[in-house]
């Protein structure tokens, strides 16, 4: 699981890069919102304004009730030229009159928060699925032979966990935006209200958020923490749910199962840890705010004589400040907790920039002519990193032309796979080229070749969803009788007739809820519906026995216009209906035309 690892790293880490990567996540933000934002910021504004009037208001009503002062008195001035319009002069009149106007701002201020929560709200979501979206283009454009060094679980988690994680980083950071906007309203009338006691008040509040800073410093580390945690953990499961069947046949599911818990027990510990450190948090904000409130009302009664007016509203105002002080400091820890969560996307953003392909300049027509491998070579990086070559090809010279049948066959690891990825154009040669009607498989002819290409493997993916969204996957445009003349050229249609469902039954994840004969056969129909120029079998009919392979195959190979097919196969009998047979070793060709494996061979 690697956590002395992510102990090490948490150590080493003491939150310098904090503002660096708020800074860069701000960014991101406002580069998405665009002038959206501009349109929240003055809900924001809209509603603090209103809240403050409010407060304002309460003043003059407190002066109705409570009696005169000079306070109180001033704002009667301010407010005789309403009192004689609308005809108030009895103290209950005037106390009717503005609570009626305090009740109209209240109310007013509520269908604006509610359209600032709800214009907020579509920010996030909108980040959220900009985010997910770009990376999903990304990993779309990017190379193959730089995709395949990409954990699976890397970008699992970063398309779920991190990415969610940063988005509710940005709810924070949205609501902290809100916070410190009444914060300066509420800042703004203190200080109109009583300048010297506001002062003393926000010189105390100053001190308790420069106590909470280390928190917000622990809460990156702990994020940074959980990032790869959490990461660590989906690898785990992944592992553990591809080795349990091995592990309780051979009754070690006890071992196998209590690393696992292990590795869930230390995470749970440590976002109890954070739960804890906000609660915290919270209940020192909520003693110290009360220490605040009473300090304010012993200095302005007890030294500076405010009148009873003010001194209520002003104890009001700085009661209300705690609420957005507590959103700001909690909103501050949780985009603290979801920045290492944007620097893992960010860094697989990079990542993947730099191994986007070209896009094509222009859409070409499928090049016509015959494929030709001019001393081909590719071998794969070696996983172990010791510097020696892995698997591959090497030296291929090969001319494959239009309509023609050719099987490949060969010993597991000579190559086969890595001849047919090349061949559609997934790995660029590291030595060679490869011309397809004189041009070089690169860029505009790259992206017309693939257009007419189907690829069936051993194991064929299928979604986890309908027969007919697996079909239609190939080719949107496919009618629902195509797919049928699909199904009964690869005897698919009597599978499929017999579920409940017909084209609308699932398959199950990966065609789970299918044998792996069925899941060949409609794949092979998939890749029917297509109407390939070229179709390249990997394996892709092993599973069903040999005569009923043998008569799909040659169905295939009798479509019109013809396809040209490279089957790759370790059966002779799949081999026998080929055109010609080539046979790989070691990466290289060895097999004469027309040569076959001997029985057996593997």
């Amino acid at each position: 699981m690697g956590w002395r690892a992510l102990e090490t790293t948490e150590r080493a880490d003491q939150g310098t890069r904090f503002v660096p990567s708020l800074t860069a996540f701000l960014g991101d933000f406002l580069r998405y919102t665009g002038r959206g934002v501009l349109v929240a910021g003055l809900l924001v504004a809209a509603g603090a304004v209103f809240e403050c009037l409010g407060l304002v208001l309460l003043i003059p009503i407190l002066g109705v009730v409570v009696g005169s002062g000079k306070s109180a008195g001033a704002f009667r001035r301010l407010a005789a030229p309403l009192f004689q319009a609308t005809g108030a002069q009895s103290p209950f009149a005037r106390l009717v009159l503005l609570l009626a106007i305090f009740g109209a701002l209240m109310l007013v201020r509520a269908v604006v928060v509610t359209w600032r929560d709800l214009r907020l709200a579509q920010l996030q979501i909108g980040f959220l699925e900009w985010l997910r979206g770009g990376v999903a283009d990304l990993l779309g454009a990017a190379r193959w032979d730089r995709l395949v060094r990409l954990r699976h679980a890397r970008i699992t988690h970063l398309m779920s966990g991190d990415i969610q994680r940063v988005s509710t980083g940005a709810s924070f950071l949205m609501q902290s935006a809100v916070s410190i906007v009444m914060l300066a309203m509420q800042c703004v009338v203190a200080l109109w209200l009583a300048p010297a006691l506001a002062t003393v008040a926000f010189a105390l509040l100053l001190v308790i958020g420069l106590g909470l800073a280390p928190m917000v410093r622990r809460a990156q580390r702990l994020g940074r923490y959980v990032t790869g945690a959490n990461l660590s953990l989906l690898d785990a499961a992944t592992q553990f749910l591809g080795g349990l069947k091995l592990a309780i046949s051979q009754n070690l599911q006890g071992s196998f199962t209590g690393e696992f818990r292990d590795s869930l027990q230390e995470l749970a510990s440590r976002q109890i840890q954070s739960l804890r450190q906000r609660s915290y948090a919270r209940l020192f904000l909520n003693l110290l705010s009360a220490a605040v409130g009473a300090a304010i009302l012993l200095i302005g009664f007890g030294w500076l004589h405010e009148p009873a007016p003010v001194l209520i509203t002003l104890l009001l105002i700085i009661s209300r400040m705690a609420a957005p002080v507590g959103q700001l400091q909690q909103g501050l820890q949780q985009v603290a907790l979801a920045l290492p969560a944007y620097e893992a996307v960010v860094e697989l953003k990079a990542e993947l920039a730099t191994a986007a392909e070209p896009p094509p300049r222009e859409i070409t027509p499928f090049p016509e002519g015959p494929v030709v491998f001019e001393a081909v070579c590719f071998r794969h990086a070696p996983e172990t990193g010791d510097g020696e070559a892995g698997g591959g090809v090497e030296a291929i010279d090969f001319i494959l032309e239009p309509g023609e049948f050719v099987g490949l066959s060969g010993p597991s690891g000579a190559g086969k796979t890595t001849f047919a990825d090349l061949l559609v154009g997934l790995f660029p040669p590291q030595r060679g080229r490869i011309l397809v009607g004189g041009r070089p498989l690169e860029g505009d002819t790259l992206a017309a070749w693939r257009a007419g290409v189907a690829y069936v493997s051993q194991d064929p993916f299928l979604f986890h969803d309908s027969v007919r969204r697996n079909l239609s996957w190939a080719n949107p445009a496919a009618t629902e009788a195509q797919m049928w003349a699909a199904l009964e050229l690869t005897d698919a249609a009597a599978v499929v007739r017999r579920m409940d469902l017909g084209l609308d039954a699932i398959v199950g994840e990966r065609g789970a809820l299918v044998s792996g004969g069925e899941r060949q056969r409609i794949a092979l129909a998939r890749a029917i519906l297509r109407r390939p120029r070229l179709l390249i079998l990997d394996e892709a009919a092993n599973a069903i026995d040999v005569a009923a392979e043998r008569a799909v195959i040659e169905r295939i190979a009798a479509l019109s216009p013809t396809p040209t097919i490279v089957m790759i196969a370790h059966r002779p009998e799949s081999l026998a209906p080929c055109d010609r047979v080539l046979r790989l070793e070691d990466g290289r060709l060895v097999a004469k035309p027309s040569a076959l494996d001997p029985p057996g061979h593997d």
